[in-house]
């Protein structure tokens, strides 16, 4: 069983450290972006209208996330906002076009620190945001028309080198993966979104990079980069305690870095970072068990340059899952059967060097890239046909960010 840490013990032995993860961050080769022309050219050429919905969407959902009935109560008014973390420590955020995907600037809010992972409540309207050279977490209240944050408090995360925050579904606790010192807290959230001290602070693996609850509120799941495994848990919400299950390996060398979900089947795909590829498994919302299905290689064929796997998500359809490569600098497109099986199928170039973050928006019509050696994002807009993303160039481009660690959106529930 991994070693808890209590309290006292973290109050003595854990002092504020300023320790950054830009070791694993760091594009290998540097240099300008490589040349697009290999790329596939149904990225380059096919732009769907903005505001088309998915052909391979899911039925349409409520707010409650059951699905749709004809008769049913219209959805709540929501209000999408991004944001980017960067490591001049600000969190900058942007108004986000609900028929086009255009970014306009709102508000610059000053964290300090590496403000480099977000997590959010919708419906409450908080923000959560890491910053990994003081090991604290930051709660504020978000104004969805203006895009500002205020503060509510800030708390020690139970680590150092804290990586990635995330939101349990209830929305009583924050998980916090921590790169350096590989720990795994739990810090729990009031009702008025303020935070207290960690209840629970275990050793999950080597390098934890990424920390997320499954819907099903049963399991937590920890890819280790340096363990190369995907450690397990179970957490009580009652208490705040969490139960370890057995960690899942991952192929000799692989070094997990992120996960995520497939929404419409009983899959997961986990990004590796040192191997530059995608894992899929089989999942059992019931015991958080995970099946290995198979690898695949995230690069094109004939590229033979430096590269790290970064960030990955699938989109809300179920048919196509995106990576973002370090040093290829681009996001890899593979197609999801029926089995779980992956499919490399394109990529399209991040115009920029690094992208260390990216998030898919607009209910899966638009995604946006964060380029940490560049200081920019771009956005893309998702043809429905092929899964291709197409840029939109300037009218959603953010440059000047220095060094820019994350880049998401939420979903507000309008005040």
């Amino acid at each position: 069983m991994p070693p808890r840490v209590s309290a006292a013990c973290l109050a003595a032995c854990l002092p504020l450290l300023v320790v950054a993860c830009g070791a694993t961050d760091a594009s290998p080769g540097g240099g300008a972006p490589p040349d697009d022309s290999g790329l596939d050219g149904a990225t380059k050429a096919e732009a769907g209208p903005p505001d088309a919905p998915p052909v391979d969407a899911a039925p349409p959902l409520n707010d409650a996330g059951a699905e749709a009935s004809p008769d049913a109560a219209p959805p709540v008014p929501r209000t999408e906002v991004a944001f980017v973390g960067s490591g001049d420590g600000n969190v900058r955020s942007y108004a986000l076009d609900a028929a086009t995907g255009a970014l306009a600037p709102r508000g610059v809010t000053r964290v300090g620190g590496d403000p480099s992972y977000l997590a959010f409540d919708e419906v409450r309207r908080l923000a959560f945001v890491i910053d990994s050279s003081g090991n604290r977490v930051h709660a504020y209240a978000v104004d969805p028309k203006s895009g500002a944050l205020t503060k509510k408090n800030d708390v020690a995360t139970g680590g150092t080198g804290a990586t990635h925050v995330s939101l349990v579904p209830s929305g009583r606790y924050l998980l916090v993966a921590h790169y350096t010192s590989g720990h795994l807290s739990v810090v729990p959230v009031a009702a008025d979104g303020t935070l207290a001290a960690p209840t629970d602070v275990v050793v999950a693996g080597e390098k934890a990079h990424f920390a997320q609850m499954d819907a099903a509120r049963r399991t937590v799941f920890v890819p280790c980069l340096g363990a190369n495994v995907v450690a397990r848990y179970t957490l009580n919400e009652a208490t705040g305690a969490l139960t370890p299950l057995a960690p899942v390996a991952l192929p000799a060398g692989a070094g997990p870095r992120h996960l995520s979900f497939s929404p419409t089947a009983p899959f997961l795909f986990v990004v590796n970072e040192l191997q530059s590829s995608v894992t899929s498994f089989g999942y059992d919302a019931a015991t958080g068990g995970l099946t290995l299905i198979e690898t695949k290689s995230s690069l094109p064929a004939d590229f033979a340059g430096a590269n790290t796997g970064a960030a990955i998500f699938a989109h809300p359809g179920g048919r196509y899952v995106y990576s973002s490569n370090r040093g290829h600098d681009s996001l890899a497109r593979f197609v999801v059967d029926a089995a779980g099986r992956l499919t490399l199928d394109g990529h399209v170039s991040t115009s920029g060097r690094t992208p260390r973050s990216f998030t898919l928006a607009g209910e899966g019509r638009f995604a946006y890239v964060a380029n940490q050696a560049s200081g920019t994002v771009w956005g893309y807009t998702f043809t429905p046909a092929s899964g291709a993303l197409v840029p939109m160039g300037a009218v959603a481009l953010a440059e000047g960010l220095g060094s820019v660690k994350f880049v998401g959106t939420a979903r507000f529930v309008d005040p």
